[in-house]
């Protein structure tokens, strides 16, 4: 009967471990997307207001 429970407690942490180390890559790739996101944003919104500037010269 111990022997069983430690089997299974055994099985478990390591299905818990390779479940940490999944969920780790999958936050991994979705903070990679959120920083990708960000840059784009930021250009974005440095060449909107570029073209403003360029819009306000041109008056």
């Amino acid at each position: 009967m111990t022997e069983e429970l430690l089997d299974t407690i055994r099985r478990l942490r390591c299905d818990y471990f390779h479940l940490g180390r999944e969920l780790g890559e999958i936050i991994n790739e979705q903070q990679d997307l959120i920083l990708a996101l960000k840059r784009e944003n930021k250009r974005l919104e440095r060449e909107y207001w570029n073209l403003k500037q360029t819009k306000r010269r041109k008056k």
